[in-house]
Parts: C-alpha cells; sequence; structure tokens
C-alpha cells in the first residue's frame, strides 16, 4: 500500500521546505516549527493548500505520531483563513488506489464540503472502545466507509484542534489494517461558519474511505 519511500533525498516536498524548489506558502517552515504549507499547484477547487512535514514522514508515520497535532491545527488554521465562508476538507491520501502521488507525508485543505460525507448513511457500529466509536457507513461510490469519533459531544473543529485527533487517527489506522489494507483515504469535513459559530462546528469525525479504487478527492 505505501508508496516507494527514497528518503529525503529524491523527495519533492523535501526539496521544497529547504528551499531547492518554489513554492507559494501559506507558513514557511523554520527552526522552531515542525509543520509548514503551502499551495497545491493543482487548480481543481477554489483553494486547495497542503500541510506537510518540515522533516521527512510518509503518510503512516505523520499520522501516528504527534506531529499531527501540529499539522492539524494549522490545516484548522489554513481552513478558517480561506474557506471558512464555503465549509472546507481535510483529506490525507494512502496508496495509489487513494490517489496519493507524493511519499512525504501531507494533509490537503480543500474549500467545500463533502456531499459523500452529507449523504453517508450509517449501517452499523462496529465497536465503542477507549473513549472512540467505531461505526459502519454506506457512502456512494465507496466500497468500505467507517467513521471514527470520539463518544464525548465535541465539534470538528474541537477534534482537530486538540491532541484528540492523534487518538481518532491511531484507530483509524488500526481499522484499515483489518478492513482495507491496500489503500484508503481519511477525510473530515467542515460545515461552513453560521453567525457566531466557526466553520467546523459540526460534530467531530474521522472518514475512512477504502476497499478499492476510490475516486478523485474533490
Amino acid at each position: 500500500m505505501e508508496l516507494p519511500d527514497y528518503g529525503s533525498a529524491d523527495c519533492v516536498f523535501c526539496s521544497i521546505v529547504v528551499g531547492n524548489s518554489e513554492a507559494d506558502w501559506e507558513a514557511r517552515p523554520s527552526e522552531d516549527v515542525r509543520v509548514a504549507c503551502f499551495h497545491n499547484r493543482l487548480k481543481w477547487a477554489r483553494v486547495m493548500l497542503l500541510v506537510t512535514p518540515t522533516v521527512h514522514l510518509t503518510q503512516s508515520e505523520l499520522w501516528s505520531s504527534d506531529v499531527l497535532t501540529d499539522a492539524a491545527r494549522l490545516a484548522v488554521d489554513m481552513g478558517d483563513k480561506h474557506c471558512g465562508d464555503e465549509g472546507y476538507r481535510l483529506i490525507s491520501n494512502f496508496g495509489l488506489q487513494a490517489h496519493q502521488s507524493q511519499s512525504h507525508g501531507h494533509i490537503h485543505v480543500v474549500s467545500g464540503t463533502s456531499l459523500l460525507i452529507q449523504n453517508a448513511v450509517q449501517k452499523a457500529e462496529l465497536q465503542v472502545q477507549n473513549g472512540l466509536s467505531v461505526d459502519e457507513f454506506e457512502v456512494d461510490e465507496t466500497p468500505f466507509s467507517t467513521q471514527i469519533s470520539p463518544t464525548e459531544t465535541v465539534s470538528q473543529r474541537e477534534m482537530w484542534r486538540s491532541d484528540r485527533i492523534l487518538d481518532v487517527s491511531l484507530a483509524a489506522l488500526e481499522t484499515t489494517r483489518q478492513y482495507s489494507p491496500n489503500g484508503y483515504r481519511l477525510i473530515s469535513s467542515f460545515e461552513p461558519m453560521s453567525g457566531p459559530d466557526l466553520a467546523g462546528s459540526n460534530p467531530a469525525g474521522l472518514f475512512v474511505f477504502g476497499g478499492g479504487q476510490l475516486g478523485l478527492y474533490v
């Protein structure tokens, strides 16, 4: 499932981070930060940003380390800044079946909410463990879909801006090892700002889409 990883020497994102390749920066790398953000060269949505660690980590390494908490907070900050009025998605692709193209770990910040998630239908509760609920959903054109969410009442923004996101991500990775080992996508949708409520005031949940070739993530 993992893309071939040849380390930082041949990594496009590492080249960008150290300044050997150009980027349109939103949050520049520096010695005292572990993550950075630049604009994606793809233009499939109005806003497409990439939040990435400043050291070389694979997707799985990023999503199982505490660097994820820094990346998650920066991703929410960037989503709020650029997409608060229309909502946004935070996405990571794992493996060729999910259209991952860079081995260096990263989170996509993409404007607009997810219609797939909005139309998802819950099928079954797989388990409740360690304060997390894992529920199976039916999602159009997605062979396997689950949502991992805290059992306590918490918003999407609160989960992503706290250490809770690491607990949820570890549970998601464990779920994929059992049900979708050949590739998957992790995605959360942040509903638009509404009155005094900030974007992402909707209930927390990290969806896992997997089980076969997935459509593009926009």
